[in-house]
């Protein structure tokens, strides 16, 4: 049986980091990218008998490959620990136990001192059993799980901070959030629990929490008191746009974005004044710009572009907007592409790539406006707490680049060629000619200006930034470089 074990200290009081790591979503928002998907957290968090549902990546495919892995939480072996066991994975044992210990602060200006974190792992291979299952052996994990847990630790003094800035809006809020299981959803309800937000979500199945509400929009079913007990409104649904643009895709496209937004915006206002939600954030996309705007600079005020997609955008900004006159703060989420090896079009490209068959997609020139996936997040949460942020807001990071410059950059950190372009021709076949012109090779130089006047800091403003922690690549503390020996992905 091998050993692994890693102490921390965390600039904040035990009781902080410990209330933080207790909340639901604290798995979700802890969890690097690179290491782990989370498909259920324990419930209740912490819990003995609780479980925790993943796909764990294999040490090296940088997320691309990834296996089941469950566990579940144990007695605590002593006061202020956690304690978890393998119940399904690629090992043979997984015993991890998390504890936290009171340190004394280097300033007097913390009086209730630091936390000390530390984890101790310890585990035996299983060999065999499933496609890749080699990866899994005790050198390959030495170093994996080295980097999993410094990510976790980046992770979490990034969260705290964030917390922070997000309590000088004011104190917890009750929040009703649709569209909750998505690739967004799911990290943008992580964050508002763990940062002491009391969430309830809006889904189409039977509730099986305390937590959930059952809605159906295309019925036009939504439960009045449900809205009027949220002080704000968050609303991230909406069908896959990566289809064919058939009629009936389309018609699917456009119904689920607009009959959803319109129903909830209609149930706002026919509460009360007294009973209405104070907010209403809802989804957009920079396909509202259109696809083709070559260099010109497009901030909030830009016109709309031509396209399906522009005018989908356009109709589910419209029905976002009716709120307005009820009072309602109204905020429209411009989002570019999510760069996350969770999913979207980084993790379709990225096997290509990492094959050696990677490159620029048509011509290269096109611009490319993308967030990352920590970005897009906090955004999110931002646009919930910030009572000045109204309106349509463009979530980009400032570094927009060309196609032919993200295909270098990705290929560049994963050390391998862009030598292979992708022709036009190609998603066309796939997507049709009007999908793969409004989707696959989209020119749009998006600018964040109304987070750039609300004084929003990104969290990876780069791309090398955002593809470095998504990967689970180290890069040199002074620059967007890789570093010499960058930490394996797993």
């Amino acid at each position: 049986m091998a050993e692994f074990s890693t102490s921390t200290v965390v600039p904040y009081p035990r009781e902080v980091v410990e209330r933080w790591h207790a909340r639901p979503g604290a798995l979700t928002r802890l969890t690097p990218e690179f290491s782990m998907a989370i498909e259920a957290e324990p419930h209740p968090p912490l819990a003995p008998g609780a479980k925790a549902q993943m796909q764990v990546s294999v040490p090296g495919s940088y997320g691309v490959v990834r296996v089941p892995f469950v566990t579940e939480h144990t007695e605590p072996p002593a006061p202020d620990t956690f304690a978890e066991t393998l119940v399904r994975g690629p090992m043979k044992t997984w015993e991890h136990t998390h504890t936290f210990e009171t340190v004394k602060s280097p300033t007097a200006d913390s009086p209730d001192g630091f936390c000390r974190i530390t984890d101790r792992v310890e585990y035996s291979v299983a060999p065999g059993g499933f496609p890749g299952a080699a990866e899994f052996d005790e050198a390959a994990l030495e170093p994996t799980l080295r980097a999993a847990f410094e990510g976790r630790h980046d992770r979490l003094l990034d969260e705290l901070a964030y917390d922070a800035e997000l309590a000088a809006f004011g104190g917890p809020k009750k929040i009703l959030v649709a569209g909750s299981s998505g690739l967004v959803g799911q990290q943008v309800v992580a964050m508002l629990q763990t940062a002491g937000h009391e969430v309830r979500r809006l889904i189409r199945s039977t509730p099986r929490r305390e937590n959930e509400v059952r809605w159906n929009p295309d019925l036009g079913l939504l439960d009045r008191g449900a809205v009027a007990w949220a002080d704000v409104v968050v609303h991230l649904g909406g069908a896959s746009i990566g289809r064919r643009f058939t009629a009936e895709g389309k018609r699917r496209i456009l119904d689920s974005r607009v009959d959803s937004t319109k129903l909830l915006a209609l149930t706002i206002g026919d509460l009360p004044a007294s009973e209405r939600p104070e907010a209403f954030v809802c989804a957009s996309a920079v396909g509202y710009y259109g696809s083709d705007r070559d260099d010109e600079h497009l901030t909030e005020s830009a016109a709309r572009g031509e396209g399906f997609l522009a005018e989908v955008c356009e109709a589910w900004e419209r029905e976002a907007a009716q709120v307005e006159q009820y009072g309602v703060r109204r905020v429209s989420i411009r989002t570019g592409v999510v760069m996350s090896t969770l999913g979207g079009v980084l993790r379709l490209q990225l096997p290509l790539f990492l094959l050696g068959f990677g490159g620029r997609v048509g011509s290269g020139e096109q611009w490319l406006a993308w967030v990352s996936l920590d970005d897009i997040t906090r955004i999110y949460a931002r646009a919930v707490m910030d009572p000045q942020l109204s309106g349509p807001v463009n979530a980009v990071a400032p570094d927009v680049v060309r196609q032919a410059d993200f295909a270098r950059t990705l290929a560049g950190m994963l050390s391998r060629p862009a030598a292979l372009p992708l022709p036009t021709l190609a998603p066309r076949l796939v997507l049709g000619r009007e999908a793969a012109a409004e989707l696959a090779v989209a020119d749009q130089r998006v600018v964040p200006a109304a987070l750039a006047a609300a004084g929003y800091e990104f969290a990876h403003p780069s791309l090398e930034s955002a593809l470095a922690a998504t990967l689970g690549i180290r890069r040199d503390a002074d620059s967007d470089a890789p570093a010499a020996q960058p930490a394996p992905a797993g």
